[in-house]
């Protein structure tokens, strides 16, 4: 199919949200139950063999993940005939008299002229269809074969962008008339967290100068960025905890005072914009240019702001209504999902410009991560001020400077596109292609 990759993440959100629920439920089970002001408490309910449940939940999350971003099968090769082959007896020669034709070694099949088991169906070129498969330099034939790795299968981003605002649209149809209509809603909700992310993938990932990244590298970050979550709301509970948070004060029904102003503004942006990045070591060999620097970074954060969309705005619903949702997504959409792509994506621009550029990466590394960490910080602190402050000019003043912060994102992604393409430009100048065949090894 055209865009298998869609299924593949809406897989990958089914597989992250038992390990969330199962890391969650672990949690509790171990640190306690949470404290409100008021003198209730958060806690698990009874449930038999709890410790069983938080296993089968884990186990199955991560069979899922695994099953979805496993290996594809290496290709099928092409040599010629007057080429030796790549077989398991490398003693074998072919006649170099012979015909020049292309032939694909397979095995199960067995040649009289080589001793070799191989699949000897194709005697003239092109005798195939293969779709339309790029040709590869002559010199690297042998190396390479025709089957390119697959390229990432996700509708446009202006397609992905159309979608997301249709989904906006019949959310609030079936949420305002109800009756039959509120059928409908779970397409629209399920459209509107997850479609803003995928926007900003999509669209980075079509501005390719080079060869496209693999498919599931590509998926290999979205799907460690979903899982950050867990690990961020885990240890964000822990700081909620050491400095003495109201908890009904981040659920909107108590007083918002210093404790949760440094949860939200400094514990918050350090954890998150330094789990999120960590998606990078998994790939880290691809970063050899800015650009597919920029492109894995974005890829760890969106899937971060695909489950915290998630969340948000199934809570909002619950809590505030139809119209409140509909808010919510859109803003949710269009403003904090570019946020979280941001400092990733300067992590993988610092990682990949140092290698290409053969600099010390700890500094840049530092100053990528200090100016995620304040975009982030600054965001978290403008979005407060209705809290902070009574009246409605506050709230005024918020919108404004949460209007700047989205501007000065998308400055940012466009302006470290540009400058990654830039630098791919040089490094496919330069290009060596003994690298080749690793590179394509790489996306199966």
């Amino acid at each position: 199919m055209k865009y298998t990759a869609i299924f593949q993440v809406y897989g990958l959100i089914m597989a992250n949200l038992l390990l969330i629920m199962g890391g969650q439920l672990g949690y509790l089970y171990i640190v306690g139950p949470i404290s409100m002001d008021d003198g209730n408490t958060m806690s698990l309910p009874e449930i038999p063999f709890m410790g069983l449940l938080i296993i089968i939940l884990m186990i199955a999350g991560g069979l899922i993940i695994a099953a979805i971003l496993q290996k594809m099968p290496a290709p099928v090769r092409y040599v010629t005939t007057n080429q030796k082959p790549y077989t398991k007896n490398m003693e074998s020669k072919i006649d170099d008299t012979s015909e020049k034709s292309y032939r694909p070694e397979y095995p199960g099949q067995y040649s009289s002229k080589t001793g070799d088991l191989f699949y000897s169906k194709a005697e003239e070129k092109g005798d195939l269809d293969w779709g339309g498969i790029k040709p590869v330099p002559e010199e690297v034939s042998f190396k390479l074969g025709t089957i390119q790795r697959q390229v990432l299968q996700l509708p446009k981003s202006g397609m992905l962008f159309f979608l997301f605002l249709m989904s906006l649209a019949l959310g609030l149809i079936a949420l305002t008339e109800r009756g039959p209509f509120l059928f409908l809603f779970p397409i629209a909700f399920i459209i509107a967290f997850a479609f803003p992310g995928l926007i900003w993938v999509s669209y980075i990932y079509s501005r390719t100068v080079t060869s496209p990244e693999p498919q599931r590298l590509v998926l290999i970050a979205l799907a460690w960025g979903m899982f950050s979550t867990l690990p961020a709301s885990l240890l964000n509970d822990i700081g909620s905890r050491i400095v003495d948070v109201n908890q009904d004060a981040l659920l909107g029904k108590g007083n918002f005072g210093t404790p949760e102003l440094i949860l939200v503004s400094v514990i918050a942006p350090f954890v998150e914009e330094l789990l999120k990045p960590v998606g990078l070591l998994l790939i880290i060999k691809r970063l050899k240019t800015p650009y597919e620097g920029v492109l894995y970074g974005v890829a760890c954060g969106m899937g971060f702001a695909i489950i915290e969309n998630m969340l948000y705005e199934l809570f909002i619903l619950l809590w505030y209504g139809s119209d409140a949702w509909t808010i919510n997504a859109f803003v949710r959409g269009i403003g904090s999902t570019v946020l979280h792509a941001v400092g990733p994506a300067a992590i993988g621009f610092a990682i990949a410009y140092s290698k290409q550029m053969g600099k010390s990466m700890n500094k840049y590394l530092f100053y990528a991560y200090i100016f995620g960490f304040a975009m982030h910080a600054a965001w978290n602190a403008f979005a407060t001020l209705p809290f902070l402050k009574s009246g409605q000019y506050w709230e005024y003043v918020s919108y404004l400077l949460i209007a700047i912060m989205i501007v000065l994102c998308l400055i940012f992604i466009v302006k470290s596109l540009e400058y990654g393409k830039y630098y791919s430009k040089l490094e496919l100048a330069s290009v060596n292609f003994d690298d080749l065949e690793e590179e394509t090894n790489s996306g199966h």
